[in-house]
């Protein structure tokens, strides 16, 4: 779906790919370590998600774990993992949610997100922060 699409419509709903084994209080039901999330599902899910017709997938960019927040981060590298994606599904849009900008290099920033723009045809939602803990 194009932003030109995505423009007409009044109100879309978007779903966020769950981290397994995120929390701290979360009881380690599976052989992953903590903090690993379980991506074996991910790729149903999403593509599940683009079939029943949600608007956006979003993946967090967490890029320093912090222990004193509470979670364990985002493990995985938002633009690899978004490329992943968008291999996987037609319609969707791939957000970032959200790029924190002063821990990464602005060109390196542009040349990854204009990499996954053209592997999605034009899919991606490039969500930029500050950052959002103590440590970032």
């Amino acid at each position: 779906m194009s932003f030109d699409k995505l423009a007409h419509k009044p109100f879309s709903i978007g779903v966020e790919l769950p981290l397994d084994n995120d929390w701290a209080n979360f009881k380690q039901q599976s052989n992953q370590s903590f903090g690993i999330p379980d991506l074996a599902n991910h790729e149903s899910r999403v593509q599940l998600a683009d079939e029943l017709g949600y608007v956006a997938a979003w993946v967090r960019d967490v890029p320093i774990y912090d222990s004193q927040f509470g979670d364990a981060a985002q493990v995985y590298e938002t633009f690899s993992y978004l490329g992943y994606l968008a291999a996987k599904t037609k319609n969707i849009l791939l957000g970032t949610a959200a790029v924190v900008l002063p821990l990464r290099q602005p060109w390196l920033v542009k040349k990854a997100a204009n990499t996954v723009q053209a592997l999605s045809n034009d899919r991606l939602i490039l969500g930029v922060a500050s950052g959002d803990r103590p440590i970032e």
